[in-house]
């Protein structure tokens, strides 16, 4: 189902180099095999090519709901990244999962890369930090690192549940929430930095590479 865990300094190719023009992303289900279920069906009306889920597929404090959750992914065609939750029920090995569902969380790789567009839970710096580039918040130094190391592509990341962009401004970074139902431009060479709302929270993305835009959906709100 995916690649051994890569740094993005050598990121492991998991798409067509030319990717599909329009891509749906999720991140921080926790559990909710069911918001996974709504999220892939949306994507599939909006025809889009490709699916990712950004890691916290499952949740630590409900890790019956695993199976259900790692199916659907299978049953779409789902490409997923380990989060932090993930990465800890493996570590448990939990009696209540299965040996081939943790098989599963075991073969997600912590970073992946869709044409020049870099994916991670949380941090992309994969190689360098290990399992904590899963869990640590993206600061402002891991901000300026990115910028500087990786002009002109940009990182689709969860694990905040805080949905926003940070481009480069005149003098310094800037950030902007950003809100359902409305396109945010995000040019095919701009180097920035989006996080995607949490699916436990009824929120996926929309990213449109033919349009240069990106939307956070609601998926209470369809």
């Amino acid at each position: 189902m995916a690649r051994n865990a890569t740094d993005v300094d050598q990121p492991a190719s998991v798409a067509d180099p030319a990717p599909p023009a329009r891509i749906g992303i999720m991140a921080d289900s926790h559990g909710e095999a069911a918001s996974i279920e709504a999220a892939a069906a949306f994507f599939h009306r909006c025809g889009c090519a490709l699916s990712v889920h950004l890691g916290d597929i499952c949740d630590t404090t409900r890790a019956e709901t695993a199976a259900a959750c790692l199916e659907r992914l299978t049953a779409h065609h789902i490409l997923a990244i380990r989060g932090n939750n993930d990465h800890t029920l493996l570590l448990n090995r939990s009696a209540q999962i299965s040996p081939e569902a943790l098989e599963i969380i075991r073969e997600m790789p912590l970073t992946r890369q869709i044409g020049s567009a870099l994916l991670a839970h949380s941090l992309p710096f994969a190689s360098r930090m290990g399992p904590r580039c899963m869990v640590d918040a993206m600061d402002q130094d891991h901000l300026q690192h990115f910028f500087r190391t990786y002009p002109g592509r940009q990182l689709f990341r969860g694990h905040s549940h805080q949905p926003e962009i940070v481009r480069a401004g005149p003098a310094s970074l800037q950030r902007e929430t950003l809100h359902p139902g409305r396109r945010y431009p995000l040019t095919r060479h701009q180097t920035a930095v989006v996080t995607c709302g949490a699916l436990a929270d009824g929120l996926c993305l929309l990213w449109d590479q033919a349009e240069e835009t990106i939307e956070l959906v609601s998926l209470a709100s369809l």
